[in-house]
């Protein structure tokens, strides 16, 4: 297990996923712009965020390892993954870079939170 905590971000995302043992796919035409709909699943809100990317992590590739925390809006592709034995979770968007005033900054506060413990 690891004992540092992780928080990757739009790369750091996929290459997480791919050193879990899951796969990426191209996208056909990418997330690009910062209005790209992201819902969370655990509460069911949708933020408008930042992207920049082609490829997407293939969600079915990482069962029994992570959880998907979050998917795009607009196409169902995995944005969010949450390694619960691994204390990493990563998002595919850009939470940096404010899509929406702050939205996703509690992604963050998560991730100072893990650090704290």
């Amino acid at each position: 297990m690891n004992r540092l905590p992780v928080f990757g971000i739009c790369l750091g995302h996929q290459l997480t996923a791919l050193a879990m043992g899951g796969q990426t796919m191209k996208l056909k035409y990418g997330h690009r712009g910062a209005n790209q709909p992201v819902r969370d699943l655990a509460t069911g809100r949708t933020y408008i965020t930042s992207q920049n990317h082609g490829y997407a992590v293939v969600s079915e590739s990482l069962r029994g390892v992570g959880r998907i925390s979050h998917i795009n809006a607009n196409d169902g592709s995995c944005e969010g993954i949450v390694y619960p034995d691994h204390r990493c979770f990563t998002v595919q968007f850009h939470p940096e870079a404010h899509g929406g005033p702050r939205d996703t900054g509690f992604l963050f506060d998560r991730f100072i939170r893990m650090m704290e413990e």
